[in-house]
C-alpha cells in the first residue's frame, strides 16, 4: 500500500507542512526510517528530524530548518498509531465455531462471532456481537462477554466473569482464578472458599500471563479504559479505576482501591486493604504499604514523594564517604578527649 503524505494527513486529522505528494509505502522508527517511510518525532527527538532519512514526519508543531514533509497534528503518537494501522490492518479471521470447539449448553453466540479451534465454552455462557476467541481459549460456566472484545489463545475466564465491550485478553491471561485466602489456626493452612468474580469494564486491557484474582465475595472491579502489561497480578477484591496504566511485574495484594488515572511502573508492589485516590505515579519498583492521597508523585520503599526520595538517594550514594568522616571525627575527638585529660 502507498499513501502520498496529503493523504495520510487528511487521515489524521494533520496539516501538512512542505510536499504533500510525496509517495509513503511503509512506517519505521525516525533513526531507522528510509526515503519510502513515514515516522514520528515528540519533544528532544524533534532535534533529530534534520539527520533522519525518512520521507515524511509526524510532529506536534512544526519543525524550523527541516527540508522533509511534515504532518503537524496535536498528538503525534496517536496519529501514528492511527498510520500504522492504515500501513498493517489487523488480521481478519473467518467468522463461525470451528469444529473442534466444545460449547456447552444454553450459550448465547451474538453475530459474527468467531470461536476457533479447541476453544472450550461452557454452560450458560453470553458472548456478545463480533467476539474472537483464538485457539485453546476457556470460557467458564455463567460467563458474559461483550461486543468486539478479542481473547488471544490460552487465556482463560473461569465462571461467572464478566468483560465488557472491546476488552482485550492476551495470550494465557487468567481472569476470575481462585483468590489467594486461608485460614491459618496452630500453623495450619485451610483454604477459604472465594465465591465472588470479575468485573473488567469496557476498553479494559490485559496482557500475556497476567491474573486478576477473583474475590472472596463480591467482585474484583478494574474499571473502564484501564491498560494492564504482561505479568500484573491483581489480588481478590482489588478495585481499579478508570484509565490507569500497570505495567510488568506490578502486584497488588487484596481488597486494595484505587482512584483514575493512576500509574504503576514496573515492578510496583502493594499492600493490601489500602486505599490509592486519583492522578498518582508511582515510580518502578515503588513499594506501596499505606494510603495515599490523589496527585502525587512517589518512589522508594516504603513509598515517599518523588523529591524526598530523590535527595534520601543522593545521600545514599554518599555513604562510603559520610562513612569514612565520622570514623576520622570519632577519632579526632578521641585525641582531643586525651589531650583534654592530660592538662
Amino acid at each position: 500500500m502507498t499513501y502520498t503524505v496529503e493523504e495520510l494527513a487528511n487521515s489524521v486529522q494533520g496539516k501538512v507542512v512542505g510536499d504533500g505528494s510525496v509517495k509513503i509505502a511503509e512506517t519505521r522508527s525516525l533513526d531507522q526510517a528510509a526515503p519510502q517511510a513515514i515516522s514520528f518525532a515528540v519533544g528532544e527527538y524533534c532535534e533529530y528530524v534534520g539527520q533522519s532519512k525518512a520521507g515524511a514526519v509526524i510532529v506536534e508543531a512544526p519543525l524550523a530548518n527541516v527540508s522533509i514533509p511534515q504532518i503537524v497534528v496535536p498528538n503525534a503518537k496517536v496519529a501514528f498509531a492511527q498510520i500504522l494501522q492504515q500501513f498493517h490492518p489487523p488480521v481478519v479471521f473467518p467468522t463461525g465455531v470451528h469444529e473442534t470447539a466444545i460449547i456447552g449448553k444454553n450459550v448465547t453466540l451474538g453475530n459474527n462471532v468467531t470461536v476457533g479451534p479447541y476453544c472450550v465454552i461452557y454452560d450458560n455462557a453470553v458472548i456478545g456481537d463480533n467476539v474472537v476467541l483464538h485457539p485453546y481459549v476457556y470460557i467458564g460456566h455463567n460467563v458474559k462477554i461483550g461486543e468486539d472484545t478479542v481473547i488471544y489463545s490460552g487465556a482463560i475466564v473461569h465462571e461467572n466473569c464478566i468483560l465488557g465491550k472491546r476488552v482485550v485478553l492476551r495470550a494465557k491471561a487468567v481472569i476470575g482464578g481462585e483468590g489467594f485466602g486461608f485460614a491459618t489456626e496452630n500453623g495450619v493452612h485451610t483454604h477459604i472458599p472465594q465465591v465472588g468474580n470479575v468485573i473488567l469494564e469496557d476498553d479494559v486491557e490485559i496482557g500475556s500471563c497476567s491474573c486478576v484474582d477473583n474475590a472472596t465475595m463480591g467482585s474484583t472491579l478494574v474499571r473502564r479504559g484501564t491498560k494492564i502489561d504482561n505479568l500484573v497480578h491483581l489480588g481478590h477484591n482489588v478495585e481499579i479505576g478508570e484509565d490507569c496504566f500497570l505495567i510488568a511485574q506490578v502486584g497488588i495484594a487484596g481488597s486494595t482501591k484505587c482512584g483514575n488515572h493512576v500509574i504503576f511502573a514496573g515492578q510496583t508492589g502493594c499492600t493490601g486493604h489500602i486505599t490509592i485516590g486519583d492522578n498518582v505515579t508511582f515510580a518502578g519498583k515503588t513499594g506501596i504499604i499505606g494510603n495515599v492521597p490523589s496527585n502525587g508523585t512517589y518512589a522508594g520503599f516504603p513509598q515517599r514523594p518523588h523529591k524526598e526520595w530523590l535527595k534520601l538517594s543522593a545521600y545514599e550514594n554518599r555513604l562510603p564517604e559520610m562513612a569514612k568522616t565520622v570514623k576520622r571525627l570519632e577519632k579526632e575527638l578521641a585525641a582531643l578527649k586525651e589531650q583534654l585529660a592530660a592538662k
